[in-house]
């Protein structure tokens, strides 16, 4: 009965260091009601957050993990600010607030020295910013090879923005991030103030089928651009990716097309600035 009874009283010991060992959990940071750990669903955990100044109140994230003896080291106050508020359905909620553009991180810690890091980056407003890290000229139709070089040559500074240069879509509804917008143009990386110009989606008719189109005005120039595979490509400088742009520029050719070909110009935008070697 004795030897019964210790196996009982070990069981019971297993039981209470799971639950204990259940109870401490690695710090994380996580919106919504109630952090989501099951594996192979869409959690809500989170280790970066992007805050503008258009929305001033910024966004409310919760905490869990550590000993609940919580504390904020704020990385800082001058670019976003951090506080605590009432706890919801059990976690301890904090308030980030954005005050100006820049980066920060926010540090959690608990009464064991354990900690969580949130990294914040301020902009002025919802933006997306695409830098051109690549471009080529591609040629359609039955052409000579040497007339294919002579092509791509003849685009060579032809146009404005150059590789590093980036586009910057500043949505006229936040919602609605392709609709529409100012356009930010930095021909390069330079520190030069941008050139203003509008980007919007438009229809763009091919035969009899209609597709989508992204049309950007800046400079006095206008750019009408195609997402995805080009049209009886034989022959390109860049292969199909996301953010691979085309468009049509056999018109503004500074040398003479062979008749029943087109030229196309290609753009690789990425939202990472860095050059591709070919």
């Amino acid at each position: 009965m004795k030897y019964i009874y210790s196996i009982l009283m070990l069981i019971s010991l297993l039981f209470v260091g799971t639950a204990c060992e259940n109870d401490y959990r690695d710090m994380v940071f996580f919106t919504g009601d109630a952090p989501i750990y099951q594996i192979g669903t869409c959690d809500n955990l989170i280790g970066s957050v992007n805050l503008y100044l258009t929305k001033p109140d910024g966004i409310i994230v919760g905490v869990d993990g550590g000993d609940g003896n919580y504390s904020i080291v704020n990385g800082d106050n001058s670019i976003a600010t951090a506080a605590f508020i009432k706890s919801e359905n059990g976690y301890q909620r904090i308030q980030v607030t954005p005050k100006t553009e820049g980066q920060i991180v926010i540090t959690v810690r608990d009464g064991n020295g354990a900690s969580a890091s949130l990294q914040v980056t301020v902009d002025e407003r919802v933006k997306l910013v695409l830098y051109k890290v690549k471009e080529g000229i591609a040629v359609t139709g039955e052409v000579a090879e040497e007339q294919k070089t002579e092509i791509t040559n003849a685009f060579v500074n032809t146009f404005t923005v150059k590789l590093g240069g980036s586009y910057e879509l500043l949505p006229d509804d936040e919602y609605e991030m392709w609709e529409g917008g100012v356009l930010r143009v930095h021909p390069d990386d330079s520190t030069i103030a941008p050139m203003i110009g509008r980007y919007e989606k438009v229809s763009v008719l091919e035969g009899e089928t209609e597709r989508v189109g992204l049309l950007f005005t800046y400079n006095e120039e206008k750019h009408l651009y195609r997402a995805g595979a080009l049209p009886e490509t034989t022959r390109t400088s860049l292969e199909s990716a996301q953010w691979d742009l085309w468009e049509n520029v056999t018109e503004i050719c500074p040398v003479e097309v062979p008749e029943g070909c087109k030229v196309y110009h290609i753009e690789r935008l990425s939202q990472y600035n860095y050059v591709e070697k070919n």
